[in-house]
């Protein structure tokens, strides 16, 4: 029979894979016209990833406003829920959270990382949780304070400097300064200086696991064939930086070892204390399945310690740069900060604990730089089982996004979304406000952990400089700020200000 067509058997099986391959790219793109949900057309191999390259976040802003809020899209063949509905949002992070428990996992990233507390599933994430979450209570942070209160004093002092000398600096290295010091000390015993050593190989190696691109091609890779990540990792890639994941593994152990070595039993009660005490040696070993698990593994121990060590360090220096920069641009929002710092020290004679506390316009100022630079520009669950929310069909195994950076800028929700208007975040307004409006921290049980300990660093630091100091932008501050294309509020370049003595 095939003799009788007039072109040879190598082309008709050359045309016959072509067109497997392509009912192959594209046949999953029919998941979200089935289920009558809407989204932008995607586009074989690519799905909607090369509209990514506009920014991740402008994409799906321009998503949420011409589907109402709720739509599908593609990355490569993989369909991907954005659900900003906000009463969807409440239903799949609080009410429904034992359907959606997991967040999204990518193979690629390391063995040390597949035991973070954002890639373990289910009962094991719940044990890991519960294991960490002491360490950012009340009482714990009190203890911190003192900690943070020096490094923010160090950050002040170094800013003396530049204000003696009449240069412009970038806030972005100051503040990651700060906020390693941070992190180091209040969660790991280890004491670095960062601020007046910027190069410390633990700043250097923070860095490294935020550089990130949409177009490097093992992120095109892990994101267009996901399948394959197993196998890139076997090869040796990995998403996360090898070599900042060795350095703060070997960071870890140091810490570890340290520990271990002290004769006289003085150990801190901080993060990386409470997870040893909550170690398990039988996990560390192959245990049986359906064996009820209590405590932590040593490879949980490590991997969250680097996690959180991490973590610790970035996004809380890109809020408190990003809030700088907004007082300084804002300079009757940052004289009311100032009088609320002076009448505080003046009611209570220092900027202690208890004090930071009681700067309630100054959290207004922290709130709106986080709903304009969330942390996260959008978080994901993914769906266990056949779910019915509201109506809504989400099938098992759908990976449902929540779209913070559009909700924060929906002008239904914040008139003039665009303008750094702290008094959004009064108590009338907020009250008046749906709360889940605001994510900049996730939503529900597994929202961002550290939050607590993030916020009173950015109260410490922002008391600390205005009780001396006032922000002013210059010649240099590129304005408006740029951000990466990252999901982040990492700042793209330097973030350029100056410092003037208060009057």
């Amino acid at each position: 029979m095939l003799e009788l067509l007039p072109f040879s058997t190598t082309w008709v099986l050359v045309g016959l894979c072509v067109v497997l391959l392509y009912l192959y790219l594209v046949w999953p793109f029919s998941t979200f016209k089935k289920l009558g949900i809407p989204g932008p057309k995607p586009y074989p191999l690519f799905g909607n990833y090369l509209e990514y390259g506009k920014g991740a976040h402008l994409f799906d802003k321009e998503c949420y406003e011409k589907y109402n809020k709720v739509f599908g899209y593609f990355e490569g063949r993989t369909p991907n829920l954005m659900v900003g509905d906000l009463e969807l949002v409440k239903d799949i992070t609080v009410k429904e959270i034992n359907k959606f428990t997991n967040r999204r996992v990518f193979d690629g990233q390391g063995e040390i990382f597949s035991h973070a507390m954002t890639s373990l599933l289910d009962g094991d994430w719940k044990r890991v949780r519960s294991a960490v979450t002491p360490t950012f209570s009340s009482g714990k942070l009190k203890q911190m304070a003192v900690h943070i209160e020096r490094a923010a004093d160090g950050l002040v002092a170094n800013l003396a400097e530049k204000k003696k000398d009449g240069v412009a600096f970038d806030m972005k290295d100051l503040s990651g300064g700060f906020t390693m010091d941070v992190i180091s000390s209040t969660g790991f015993g280890v004491e670095v200086d960062s601020l007046r050593n910027p190069n410390h190989p633990l700043v250097t190696s923070a860095k490294k696991f935020f550089s990130f691109n949409f177009y490097d091609p093992m992120i095109i890779i892990i994101f267009l064939f996901p399948s394959l990540g197993w196998l890139l990792e076997r090869l040796g890639y990995s998403l996360v930086n090898a070599q900042a994941t060795r350095y703060f593994s070997e960071a870890v152990d140091t810490a570890i070892s340290m520990r271990e070595n002290d004769s006289n039993g003085a150990r801190p009660v901080d993060l990386l204390q409470l997870m040893l005490q909550a170690h398990n040696q039988e996990l560390d070993g192959k245990v049986p399945e359906g064996t009820t698990k209590n405590g932590i593994s040593s490879k949980e121990i490590k991997a969250n310690a680097i996690l959180l060590w991490v973590a610790g360090y970035e996004t809380t220096a890109n809020t408190l740069t990003l809030t700088a920069y907004n007082l300084a641009l804002n300079q009757e929002a940052q004289d009311r900060v100032i009088e609320e710092v002076d009448a505080v020290i003046e009611k209570r004679g220092a900027l202690d604990y208890e004090a930071v506390n009681e700067l309630p316009y100054m959290e207004m100022c922290i709130q709106e730089t986080l709903r304009m630079f969330p942390a996260a520009m959008r978080f994901d669950r993914v769906c266990k089982e056949d779910t019915e929310v509201k109506g809504l069909h989400i099938p098992a195994g759908m990976i449902v996004n929540v779209p913070v950076y559009p909700i924060h800028y929906d002008p239904d929700i914040w008139p003039e979304p665009e303008k750094f208007k702290p008094e959004r975040f009064s108590k009338e307004e907020k009250e008046a406000r749906d709360p889940y409006a605001y994510l900049p921290f996730g939503s529900g049980p597994r929202n961002c952990v550290g939050m607590r300990l993030a916020q009173l660093e950015l109260r410490f630091a922002l008391a600390k400089i205005l009780q001396k100091f006032r922000f002013v932008t210059c010649d240099k501050t590129v304005i408006p700020v740029r951000l990466q294309n990252t999901l982040g509020n990492q700042i793209e370049g330097e973030l350029m200000l100056k410092v003037e003595a208060r009057s």
